[in-house]
């Protein structure tokens, strides 16, 4: 644009609009700084109560099959514990030095099932501490629990 016989170039004030515009220009970057971590929580949060629920499922089915073997005749206790650690351990990919198995009969622990009664029940209970279960930073953060299953059947 010439004024006067002098070239002048436009310049263009800054609109309500525009200035708006720079002043949030970092406003998005705090906004995802703040959320980000808080939705990584979340997500984390959601795939370790989905690790505790397929663990405390398996801890279930081989707590029910021990019972089960152990309500047949002719089953020790040491047998079943032993039976119920080699399937946990391949299901979960467990230690078998990680995995607490208990029976009892009739209520009594240290019983066998050698001993046990036609009627008597059988309790097999399987137990794994929730820091070799676990996954990820709440495997630490609930390193005192336990994730535990019961099975109970009378003895045939």
């Amino acid at each position: 644009m010439r004024y006067f016989g002098v070239e002048m170039e436009r310049v263009q004030l800054p609109t309500r609009w525009s200035v708006k515009r720079i002043r949030r220009r970092g406003a998005a970057t705090v906004e995802f700084a703040v959320v980000c971590p808080l939705f990584l929580m979340l997500l984390a949060g959601i795939v370790e109560i989905g690790q505790a629920t397929r663990v405390n499922h398996m801890l279930s089915t081989v707590s029910r099959r021990g019972a089960r073997s152990a309500s047949m005749s002719g089953a020790s206790s040491s047998v079943i514990a032993s039976r119920v650690k080699t399937q946990l351990s391949k299901m979960c990919g467990l230690k078998e030095q990680d995995i607490i198995v208990t029976v009892a009969v009739a209520g009594d622990k240290a019983k066998d099932l050698s001993s046990a009664n036609k009627g008597d029940e059988i309790e097999v209970s399987v137990r794994v501490p929730y820091s070799k279960a676990g996954m990820g930073v709440y495997a630490n953060l609930f390193s005192t629990m336990d994730l535990k299953a019961n099975c109970f059947f009378e003895h045939e």
